[in-house]
C-alpha cells in the first residue's frame, strides 16, 4: 500500500514536471493539439481539454507569449468548451453543480485580449468569431447560475454579455440581443442580480430605465420601491403608486403597498387597500386576519380618544378575524388575535371600574359584570391558540389572569408554571388543552 502510495506522488511529480518544462512559445501549440484531441472525442477524451487548459496557462502567465493573439485565441476556445460541458451536463442532470462557474467570463476576457493584440484582420475576425459563440455561452451559464442562487457571478456574465453586444454593434455583427424585448429581458435579470449581491444603485437605475421604457414586467416597480425603500427614500412609496396606476389589477404591488402602509403604521390608508386585495383574493384568510388587525388598531386609537367611532371599529375587526377564522381556523395568530380582541375590551372596562368613585357601586358592578363577560369570551380563543402553540408567551399570560379572575387558580398555577418554563428558556412539549 506505502509502495503504491509512493508510485503515486512519483507519476504526480513527473506528470508536473512535464508541464512545468513546457516552454511557453511551445505550450500554444501543445494546448491546440490537445484541444484538438478533445474536439475529435469530447465523451472520451475530456481529460485533454484540462490537458490544453493547464498548457495554455503556461503561456498566459509568460511574458514570452502572453501578449500574442493567437496565446488568447486559443484560450479563448478552450474556455469556450469548458462552459459547454457544464450547459451540457445540466441538460442531461438539471441538479448537476456548475463545475466551471467563470468559463465564459473567461473566455469573453480571452477574446477580447485578442482583440486587443491582433495585428492582422483574420486574427480580429477569429477574435470576434469565438466571442460570437461565447455570447451564447454567457447566456447560458447565466439561467444555470440564477437556478442556483450564485447571483454574483450570474451578474458578472450578464454584464459581460452586455459587453459583448455593444462590441457586435460597433463591428457590424450580428447582434445577439438585437430585438429590443430580448434586450429589456436581459436587463431585467441583470438588474435583479445585481440588486441581490448589494449592488443598489446600479440596479435601481436599470430598473428606472426599464419603467422609462414601459417594460411589461409589474416587477420592476416592486422592487425599485425595495431598493428606495431600504435606502430611507421619502418618496419609495411612490414608486408603488406609479406601478398601480401602470398595473391595477397587480397583487403584488398592491401587498407592498400594505406591508409599507402597515410598517409606517398608516391604518386609515391600509383599510381601502386591504378591502381591494380581499376582493382579489378572497379566499386568503392573511388578508381578513390583516384587515382584523389594523381595525383593532383603530378601535384602541379612538377608545384612548373618546371617539365614537370605537364601537364600530371593534365590530369590524371582530368580523375580519371571524373570516378569516372561517377560511383557516388553524391559524394560531387569527386565534389569538380574536382572544386578545376581547382581553384588551376587558382591561379597558377593568380601568374604568378602577376610575370610579366608592359610592357607584350600580356602575361598578354593571362594568365588573362586563368586564367578566369580555373576559370569558376571550377565553376560547385562547385555549385554541394554546393548543396550537403552546409555548407563545402572551396566550400563556392571558390564560394565567382569566383563570385567576376567575378563582380557578389550579389552572392559574398552571399557566404561571408553563409561562415561567418559557420564560426561562425552556419549552412546553404539549398544549395543555390537547
Amino acid at each position: 500500500m506505502k509502495k503504491t502510495f509512493l508510485s503515486f506522488i512519483a507519476i504526480f511529480a513527473i506528470t508536473f514536471s512535464l508541464f512545468a518544462q513546457v516552454e511557453p512559445a511551445k505550450a500554444v501549440n501543445k494546448a491546440l493539439k490537445a484541444y484538438g484531441s478533445f474536439n475529435v472525442d469530447p465523451i472520451n477524451n475530456k481529460e485533454k481539454l484540462n490537458e490544453a487548459l493547464d498548457l495554455i496557462q503556461i503561456a498566459l502567465d509568460s511574458d514570452i507569449t502572453n501578449g500574442n493573439a493567437k496565446t488568447w485565441q486559443t484560450a479563448g476556445k478552450i474556455y469556450n468548451d469548458l462552459a459547454k460541458l457544464d450547459v451540457n451536463a445540466a441538460i442531461l442532470d438539471p441538479t448537476a453543480e456548475v463545475q466551471n462557474p467563470a468559463a465564459a467570463i473567461n473566455a469573453f476576457n480571452a477574446f477580447k485580449k485578442a482583440m486587443s493584440f491582433a495585428t492582422k484582420k483574420f486574427e480580429k475576425k477569429e477574435a470576434l468569431k469565438g466571442m460570437q459563440d461565447t455570447a451564447g455561452q454567457l447566456n447560458n451559464v447565466s439561467n444555470l447560475l440564477i437556478q442556483k442562487q450564485d447571483y454574483a457571478t450570474a451578474y458578472s456574465t450578464l454584464s459581460a454579455m452586455t459587453e459583448v453586444n455593444k462590441i457586435q454593434k460597433e463591428n457590424g455583427m450580428k447582434i445577439t440581443l438585437d430585438d429590443p424585448a430580448a434586450m429589456n429581458d436581459h436587463n431585467f435579470v441583470t438588474a435583479y442580480c445585481a440588486m441581490e449581491v448589494g449592488k443598489s444603485e446600479e440596479a435601481a437605475k436599470m430598473f428606472g430605465d426599464l419603467i422609462d421604457s414601459n417594460y411589461g414586467d409589474e416587477r420592476i416597480f416592486k422592487y425599485s420601491y425595495k431598493i428606495a425603500s431600504d435606502a430611507k427614500d421619502p418618496d419609495a412609496f411612490s414608486i408603488l403608486e406609479k406601478g398601480m396606476s401602470k398595473h391595477p389589477d397587480s397583487q403584488e404591488i398592491l401587498f407592498a403597498q400594505i406591508n409599507h402602509l402597515i410598517n409606517a403604521q398608516e391604518y386609515d390608508a391600509l383599510t381601502g387597500l386591504l378591502k381591494k386585495a380581499i376582493a382579489a383574493s378572497p379566499d386568503n384568510p392573511s388578508v381578513y386576519s390583516a384587515l382584523g388587525n389594523v381595525y383593532m388598531n383603530l378601535h384602541q386609537d379612538a377608545y384612548s380618544s373618546g371617539s365614537p367611532k370605537a364601537a364600530e371599529y371593534f365590530q369590524e375587526s371582530k368580523s375580519y378575524y371571524e373570516q378569516a377564522a372561517g377560511l383557516d381556523a388553524g391559524l394560531f395568530d387569527v386565534q389569538y388575535s380574536l382572544g386578545s380582541l376581547y382581553f384588551n375590551k376587558a382591561v379597558e372596562v377593568t380601568k374604568k371600574m378602577g376610575d370610579l368613585p366608592i359610592n357607584e357601586t350600580k356602575k361598578y358592578d354593571a362594568l365588573k359584570k362586563e368586564s367578566d363577560d369580555l373576559f370569558n369570551t376571550a377565553l376560547p380563543y385562547f385555549k385554541i391558540a394554546e393548543r396550537l402553540n403552546a409555548n407563545d408567551i402572551n396566550t400563556l399570560i392571558a390564560l394565567k389572569e382569566i383563570f385567576a379572575r376567575n378563582n380557578d387558580f389550579e389552572k392559574s398555577g398552571e399557566f404561571k408554571t408553563r409561562l415561567e418554563n418559557v420564560q426561562a428558556g425552556g419549552k412546553n412539549e404539549t398544549s395543555y388543552f390537547n
